[in-house]
This record gives structure tokens, sequence and C-alpha cells, in this order.
């Protein structure tokens, strides 16, 4: 499937997007839990401008952001405009950034991450990543340019994303930046 496809205007980018989450091996859906476990780890309600930039109708992030009258502004590749993380602006005065990346682009996601971090369109953010993000040199030295902002959560057990035929468990951790109500650098949850 073409991503030029979503901007087919006889095509529902719905539709899209439902069959997207069958055979994209990066649509991996977050569970319940662990949306609720982050958003109280950080108080998420502290934060005034909040976004979630690859998360659709559906996503738990969103929906829990609902529950608590949250301000947000969720965005993804599949909604009606093609909202592209790598091209699409965070609201303004945005103080959080949070979601569960695509894993096969995680250097490109940490990385532009870090861009807006400099650029001082986001302050802070919460990004949930295999626990093998940590490794490799190249990433290595992304996370130690900002090692005095990072917080660490790992996860105990592995996370069983939703929506997946096949098992998917895995190994996961939330690297997060400039969180307050995170004063160690290293958690387990």
């Amino acid at each position: 499937m073409e991503q030029l496809d979503i901007f087919n205007n006889s095509v529902d980018t719905k539709e899209i997007y439902e069959e997207d989450k069958k055979i994209n091996k990066d649509h991996v859906a977050t569970p319940r839990y662990v949306v609720e476990d982050i958003y109280s780890l950080i108080d998420i309600k502290s934060f005034k401008s909040i976004w979630f930039p690859f998360n659709n109708y559906d996503s738990e992030f969103k929906l829990k952001a609902d529950e608590l009258n949250l301000k947000y502004k969720a965005t993804h590749i599949f909604d009606d405009c093609g909202n592209d993380f790598f091209s699409t602006e965070p609201p303004v005065d945005c103080d959080l950034l949070i979601s569960n990346p695509p894993f096969s682009q995680q250097n490109e996601i940490i990385k532009h991450t870090f861009e807006l971090i400099e650029q001082n369109k986001i302050k802070s953010f919460c990004l949930l990543l295999p626990l093998s993000t940590l490794e490799t040199p190249a990433r290595a030295e992304m996370w130690e340019k900002y090692v005095d902002k990072i917080s660490i959560l790992i996860f105990k057990k592995r996370i069983k994303f939703l929506g997946q035929k096949q098992v998917f468990n895995k190994a996961c951790c939330w690297i997060c930046y400039n969180i307050k109500t995170l004063s160690k650098r290293l958690y387990w949850i």
C-alpha cells in the first residue's frame, strides 16, 4: 500500500487506516493499562498542550485523554489531513509529546523529536519504544547529549500490544525527557 493512497479523495481514510492495521507491522496498539500508568506517573493533568503525533481515532492515548478532558492535538498519517510526524507542526506551546511511535522509524523519530526540543516547539516528551532503542552507538550518542533530563521507565514484564493476530510481546521502555515528576533517571514499572 502506498502512502499516497491516503490523499485519494475517493477513498475513505478511515477505511485505509483499518486496512493498514491488518498488514502494517508498525501498527501496534498500546494497551489501556500502559496509557493509564504513564498518565499517572507523569501527572498528565499538569500539561496544558499535549500532542499525540501517531494516534488515530481508536488510540487509548486519545480515549483516556478525552475522559480526563485534556487539551490535546492528535495527528496521524491516516487522518483526513495526512498529518505526517516529520512535516506536521506540534500545537502552539506544546509542553508534552507522548505516543507509541512506529518502531521501524525509531532513529528518525528520536532525531526529529530532539530537533523539536531544540527549536522550542515542544518542552518534553514520553516515547514508548523497544528496550533495544537504548542500544547502538548512533542512538547512544543521541541519548547522551540530553542525559541530564532523560528518565527511562523499563517494564518488568513484556507488553502484549493490542490487535495483533500473532503474538507481539515486546520488551519496552518509556523514554521520557524533561518530565518534572520523574526525579530518578531509571525506573522499573
